[in-house]
């Protein structure tokens, strides 16, 4: 599968496929509140993604992405910044070992169904980032706080190795998401 998101990725960037004819266009309408004028909670977001090199020419896109998904689903947006930071560090291309994908790295074997069902592009800034914030926030009401945010990066109860991992991800999240506290 892996193999095949890096193709198609090539394709698109390259001009010779258009994100309709992956499979992955964006049907759904546009439902995210539109923010006209400065808005204050987008400076502290995105001078965190600085702070933690997030690509200068996309960075006012995916702090402007984090802040709408934020406000859509209830979601702290600092939460949503403080894991994209982990899972790609903000990297819209980026594929995992695992078969995840884009900036926010949906696992497409867990999510594929839904991703199909709704025309997500996982390539897509603000789709990716949505998905991510819709998922986060299921597993937090779900769970709680601290076991949602490792559900996110997979975390199977039971599994020695999978909490030991999910505890060092819980840790880098959480890092992340204290030094958003001193940015402003």
């Amino acid at each position: 599968m892996k193999i095949i998101f890096a193709v198609l990725l090539v394709l698109v960037e390259a001009g010779l496929l258009n994100s309709d004819a992956t499979g992955f266009s964006h049907k759904m309408p546009d439902t995210t509140p539109k923010i006209s004028g400065p808005d204050s909670a987008i400076n502290p977001i995105d001078s965190l993604l600085k702070q933690f090199n997030v690509d200068n020419a996309r960075r006012p896109r995916v702090a402007l992405a984090i802040v709408r998904s934020s406000r859509t689903h209830n979601v702290d947006a600092r939460l949503i910044a403080s894991i994209l930071i982990i899972e790609s560090r903000g990297n819209p291309f980026a594929i995992s070992r695992s078969d995840a994908v884009g900036i926010m790295q949906i696992h497409v074997p867990t999510w594929a169904r839904t991703v199909d069902e709704e025309g997500i592009n996982l390539f897509k800034i603000e789709d990716n980032i949505d998905f991510g914030a819709r998922i986060l926030k299921k597993y937090v009401e779900q769970y709680g706080r601290d076991e949602g945010i490792k559900r996110y990066n997979g975390w199977i109860a039971g599994d020695s190795e999978s909490e030991q991992n999910a505890e060092a991800y819980f840790q880098r999240v959480q890092r992340v998401y204290l030094s958003s506290l001193h940015v402003r």
